[in-house]
């Protein structure tokens, strides 16, 4: 039997590593945490970067198990509440991770490797002219990690056409 990747929650695991990070600091951190660092083993003694990879291996595993992962992977974008959800919580992150301009250049570099279409690249440009500027951070390079991720989004989103 094959795992869906909609069967994520995202927002649990996020609490579910703020709760793990909280108790290993004694307490509430002064920082927010969004969980990704806590999930990357960033922050936490217990985790590691490949631990992340491989977890992010194991949400993309259905997309090539089910034999039907065809470039491009999403060809629409979900309209329902729950589909724009992840889309703005999936811009927030490249927002958060590469700022206005790298969030861009990820999502044309997405279109130009076969992950989405030309039509969700122009969407999700779209979408992103509605988030505001001042909630990015200022530009960093995207690393692999941050890719895998974005193609575990793109693979949720296209499990839910």
């Amino acid at each position: 039997m094959s795992m869906n990747p909609s069967d994520y929650d995202l927002d649990e695991l996020r609490k579910m590593a703020r709760e793990r990070d909280g108790k290993q600091n004694g307490g509430e951190s002064e920082e927010p945490d969004l969980g990704l660092d806590s999930m990357r083993g960033e922050s936490t003694s217990t985790g590691s970067p490949d631990s992340f990879r491989a977890g992010l291996y194991r949400e993309l595993l259905p997309l090539e198990a089910g034999g039907d992962a065809e470039k491009p992977y999403l060809e629409t974008l979900p309209e329902e509440n729950s589909g724009e959800h992840l889309i703005f919580e999936w811009l927030e992150f490249l927002l958060l991770h590469a700022g206005h301009q790298g969030a861009r250049e990820a999502i044309a570099y997405y279109e130009s490797v076969g992950w989405i279409t030309e039509n969700c690249e122009s969407e999700l440009k779209d979408y992103m002219l509605g988030l505001d500027e001042q909630a990015a951070n200022d530009p960093n390079d995207l690393d692999v990690d941050d890719h895998l991720l974005s193609l575990v989004y793109i693979a949720k989103l296209a499990s839910m056409n």
